[in-house]
């Protein structure tokens, strides 16, 4: 299966959250939450966006280019 959709379903498992509720607050139907965690679909750019920001990821994360999966501050060096 494809890795982003393995977290995708992760992530909302994790939450204890059916993929009707998250389809609610997305904004999609319960079939496309499924599509997308199975695969069969890839998320349009405005979902990825909710879920990174729903469950505070990064979207490398998502995408399966980083193993890291809170989303971390930018963090300023100041150098003197």
């Amino acid at each position: 299966m494809d890795i982003m959709a393995i977290r995708l379903r992760t992530l909302r498992e994790k939450m204890g959250m059916s993929q009707a509720k998250l389809a609610k607050e997305i904004g999609v139907t319960q079939a496309s939450v499924n599509r997308y965690e199975t695969a069969r679909v890839t998320p349009p750019a405005e979902v990825l966006l909710f879920y990174a920001d729903r469950f505070d990821v990064s979207l490398d994360y998502i995408y399966g280019l980083s193993l890291i999966h809170i989303s971390e501050p930018t963090r300023r060096v100041v150098i003197s």
